[in-house]
Parts: structure tokens; sequence; C-alpha cells
């Protein structure tokens, strides 16, 4: 009887010990994962992400960990989209310049009628209608959970080394590097130069050597890899498109999260992104004096000059439409957006 109660006691004793381990661990389970983005901590999408990182960790108590690789330290922009397809990444925020090759719609912002034009009218669209649609349109194609709201990067303008523009014609014949798309190419032959695609952490370089004789890209990022320093001395804010970043996170990632932490997550991306805006602004602006200040040359046509350039390249925009097969109907509101 008593080697009975014995075995008796040992089985309840495992059972009291399984339950309370495995509960244990349900209550304790931590979420960990990567975020990769290409630019430098003292970048708008990086700061964005320390905010976002920060309330993530404070409002999950602990369970979901995020740890944001920057810098390319895991891949470049132009690669983490697939990446994220595939797993080896639970987190991006690639530009949406980037994506043209898994939805199109994605670039239409960067269309020329919206060269010259105010920052506002292009966050209402990825705000509003067009953004909802590219996010669901991304949810499918690229197997992620689109996060909402889009990151801010800043006006793309075109900066030099050795020559200084104030007009169109004073583009003919450059080399000038680009972030990546069919958009950028054309507006850059548009206005009478050539246009390169170089990934971002390969540009000081690509300055440095003459591989291109200047490139379009924002103030702040300019400024964060320190680009005078590779040679850069003319700007022109030409104002080009609105750049932003699309937050998305690889699906079974996402579906391994319980509700309770998925809607943390939504909750604290969309409410940051305000902030996150803010600082993007208060970057370039800022970015623009320091290159100012390091003998950088910086020219702002005004908004009659910049809308003689956005007439000039308009003829290309159709067949772009077409090439890039963009929704019609988004197209039509932005353009309705736009008063044109």
């Amino acid at each position: 009887m008593k080697k009975l109660f014995k075995i008796f006691g040992i089985v309840a004793a495992s059972i009291t010990l399984a339950l309370f381990f495995s509960t244990g661990k349900v209550g304790a389970q931590k979420y960990e994962f990567k975020i990769s983005v290409d630019t430098v901590p003292n970048h708008p999408r990086n700061m964005g992400l320390e905010i976002f990182v920060s309330e993530l960790i404070k409002r999950s108590g602990g369970k979901l960990e995020p740890k944001v690789y920057h810098s390319a330290q895991l891949y470049k922009c132009a690669h983490v989209t697939k990446a994220l397809k595939m797993g080896t990444v639970e987190m991006a925020v690639p530009g949406n310049w980037l994506l043209e090759g898994w939805d199109t719609n994605t670039s239409l912002a960067m269309l020329p009628m919206f060269l010259g034009q105010p920052a506002k009218i292009t966050e209402s669209l990825v705000d509003g209608e067009v953004g909802s649609a590219v996010n669901k349109s991304l949810e499918k194609k690229v197997e992620v959970k689109a996060l909402g709201r889009w990151y801010e990067l800043g006006y793309d303008q075109c900066f030099t080394t050795k020559r200084k523009i104030t007009k169109l014609e004073d583009f003919k014949g450059l080399k000038m590097r680009h972030s990546g798309g069919s958009i950028p190419a054309e507006r850059f032959k548009a206005f009478g130069a050539a246009g390169v695609f170089i990934a971002w952490p390969d540009v000081p370089m690509a300055l440095l050597a003459g591989t291109v004789d200047g490139l379009a890209t924002t103030l702040k990022s300019a400024e964060g890899a320190k680009l005078h320093e590779a040679g850069l001395k003319y700007g022109v804010m030409t104002r080009n498109f609105m750049g932003f970043y699309v937050p998305m996170v690889n699906l079974k990632f996402w579906d391994s999260l319980p509700p309770d932490l998925q809607k943390i997550f939504l909750d604290v991306w969309n409410e940051h992104v305000p902030k996150q805006r803010e600082i993007a602004r208060r970057e370039q602006k800022e970015a623009q004096e320091f290159l100012q200040s390091k003998g950088v040359e910086i020219y702002e046509p005004s908004d009659e000059e910049l809308a003689k350039w956005r007439k000039h390249i308009m003829p290309i925009q159709e067949g772009l439409i077409k090439e890039l097969k963009h929704d019609p109907e988004l197209v039509k509101i932005a353009t309705k957006a736009i008063g044109m």
C-alpha cells in the first residue's frame, strides 16, 4: 500500500509540475523578431522605429521583443521585401519606390504630376484610399500583414558634385543615381539626364569614383550619409515626389501572435506615425541647414518654376501609367486630389 501511495504521489507531483511549467510557459511567452532597415541610426525612419520599439515593449509587457538591425546589417532595402516574404526577417519598412515590382501602384504618388506638389496632397492619398488599396495588395502578393499608415521620408531632391542646377537645361548629359523604379529613371530622361540605380550603401563610393555626377535623394539622407565628404557640392529643391516607407510584417510570424498582441502591435504602430512624420520634417529642415553649413549650395526654385518643370515632363506620364498598369481608379483619385 505504501508503495502504491508513493507511486500516486510521484504521478501527482509530475502532473503538478507539468501544469506549472506549462502554465508558466504560456504566461511568459515572448516573441522575438528582427526589423531590417538599411539607413543609419540618425535617419528619420530609424528614429521613428526607436519610438515604436520602446512603446511596443512597454505596452506588451515585454512579450514583444523587437530588435532593429540598421545600416543594412541584414539586408539592403532593395532585397528586404523578398527576405520578408521568405521569412528570413520578420519586419521591414521599405521605401514605396522599391515596391514597384510587387505592386506598381506603390509608385503612383511618384508620377510626374506630383513634382513640386504640396506634401499634404500626397499624405492624404497614402492615408486614404490609395494607401489602403496598396496595403491590401501587398498583403496578398508579399504574404505579409501591412500595419497601416506609412512613415514619411521627405521630398526627393537632386544633388550634384560639379554642376550647379538652376534650370532644366543644366541636367543635360548628367549621369544621376536614383533610388529605383521606372518613374525616377524616366523623369531623369525627361530632364535630359541619364538615370542609374545604385543601392544606397554604395552611393558614397559611386560619387567619389565619379561613377555618377549626382543623385536624387532627400536632404536628410544626404546629410546622414555625409555625402558632402563624397564630393556633393550643389543641391536643387526639385521636390520630385514625397517618399514614404511601408510597414510590413511576415505573415507567418504575424499569425503566430495572439490576438491581444496583434492589437497592441497595430495600435502602437498607427499611434506613433504622426510623431515619426514630425521628426522627418524637422530632420529634413535641419539637414538642409547642416549641408549648407558644409558648403553645399542649395537652389530653391519657386512654385511657378516647378510648375513649368512639371509641365515639361508631363508628356511621359501617360506612357508610364500604361507601362506600369496603374489602377485607373486610383489614378483618377490622385488626379482629382491634385486638381488636374
